[in-house]
């Protein structure tokens, strides 16, 4: 297995496959997860699963910090990886802080039994190890071997996944399974780290206060990718204050397909993220552009396919799937999707955002949707259920998409004036 993850006979083609399997079983973990869940333990434990799954990765912002894009694009190395590092191990340690403590306010407002609170604490716990290896594979990426993250990530996550379905079935307990789960992906991602890590390990020594430059520097890309997560979820978070834990798990249900988009641009664009910060960097401001607009394109027309696809067949395989009747959910999915376009485009605006360095004011845009998404979220799930959360979601992802595009070609434009 070692060499497995080491050896590559072609490095490029091994970084696209390995890391479009990798993101394919990131993306559908939940997935799997709750197919298994809705068979062994009910409809209520996967609403819990649901919700707990939503808080883990928005607290996993909190750790990544936003950090790995500009780590990758920093190609003058303005800062060495023990300081990437260290950096990272304080943001993940804020990031289990964070988490414990919002568990213990919100289980106090929306009355959590004892349990959902742990499951949702151990859920958080299972997303550290995402957390801390995801600065190492950045810097693997950064020195041409993303074959060697991908891998590494890939075997791991299908580990996990094994491990998980196997303890759910035979334990039917959600806690049980997440304790155990959370253990041995811990115990996978040293090993791999061990084996890994070796081959890259950096001989500069970390330089003082550059640990607190990189927190600074990354604060506005962090900001970001937490108001952004939230902004994603807000729907969720709304329905777990106003409706039930079986409503909970019924708009998981129909917003997986959304991050099928997401996850399929991704896999044409993580790629491009080093050539995209050379091109900036080297000032060819057209090819630089002519690169986005094919992304745009590309996430458009991935848009349309998967709501093609999911207007035939979407509600009877999701049916199928997780074990329950989503007919009258079919309007919801696909007002999801188109909001799942914006999505997918709105993740390729805020990386090109982040290269350009105009990080700071891309925070501006989240804070202003993040600020109309909570006051407003609990007021339409309350009146229109799940419908309103389908609109209240393809909404809010509208406005992130019109900001972010004046935000870049405010900066395009600066650039030309300045060059």
């Amino acid at each position: 297995m070692k060499a497995f993850i080491l050896n590559s006979s072609d490095i490029e083609r091994d970084s696209f496959v390995w890391n479009m399997a990798g993101s394919l079983l990131m993306a559908f973990q939940s997935v799997i997860f709750l197919m298994i869940l809705t068979r062994t333990v009910g409809l209520n434990a996967s609403g819990i699963f649901t919700i707990a799954y939503a808080n883990a990765n928005l607290f996993l912002n909190i750790g990544k910090y936003g950090m790995r894009n500009y780590q990758v694009s920093d190609v003058r190395d303005e800062f060495c990886f023990r300081e990437y590092l260290g950096s990272r191990w304080i943001t993940t340690i804020m990031m289990i802080v964070v988490s414990i403590i919002y568990v213990a306010y919100t289980a106090h407002v929306n009355d959590y039994s004892f349990e959902k609170s742990q499951i949702i604490i151990w859920m958080c716990l299972f997303k550290v190890s995402d957390s801390l290896e995801d600065v190492y594979y950045g810097e693997y990426q950064k020195k041409g071997r993303l074959d060697i993250a991908s891998k590494a990530m890939t075997l791991r996550m299908l580990i996990t996944i094994a491990v998980f379905a196997i303890a759910v079935i035979v334990t039917s307990d959600l806690l049980i399974t997440l304790i155990i789960t959370t253990l041995i992906s811990t115990l996978i991602m040293v090993l791999f780290l061990c084996w890994t890590y070796p081959q890259f390990k950096d001989t500069n020594l970390r330089r003082k206060g550059h640990v607190v430059e990189i927190l600074k520097c990354c604060f506005p890309v962090f900001l970001s990718a937490f108001l952004a997560f939230y902004i994603g979820n807000a729907p969720k978070y709304a329905i777990d204050a106003q409706l039930t834990d079986e409503l909970q798990a019924c708009y998981g249900f129909i917003a997986m397909p959304v991050f099928v988009i997401g996850l399929l641009n991704n896999f044409v664009f993580t790629p491009m993220i080093y050539h995209l910060s050379c091109l900036w960097n080297d000032r060819k401001i057209k090819s630089f552009l002519n690169k986005i607009l094919l992304q745009s394109l590309i996430v458009f027309l991935i848009t349309i396919v998967c709501m093609l696809g999911a207007y035939i067949l979407g509600i009877p395989v999701l049916s199928f799937l997780y074990n329950t009747d989503l007919q009258p959910y079919k309007t919801e999915l696909m007002i999801l999707l188109l909001g799942g376009g914006f999505l997918g485009l709105s993740g390729v605006l805020t990386t090109v955002i982040t290269i350009m360095r105009y990080q700071r004011v891309l925070a501006v845009g989240y804070i202003v949707v993040s600020l109309i998404a909570f006051f407003m979220s609990d007021l339409i799930v309350s009146e229109y259920g799940i419908m309103g959360a389908a609109v209240l979601y393809t909404g809010l992802m509208i406005l992130l998409c019109l900001g972010f595009t004046i935000i870049m070609f405010v900066g395009i434009k600066r650039e030309k004036q300045e060059g």
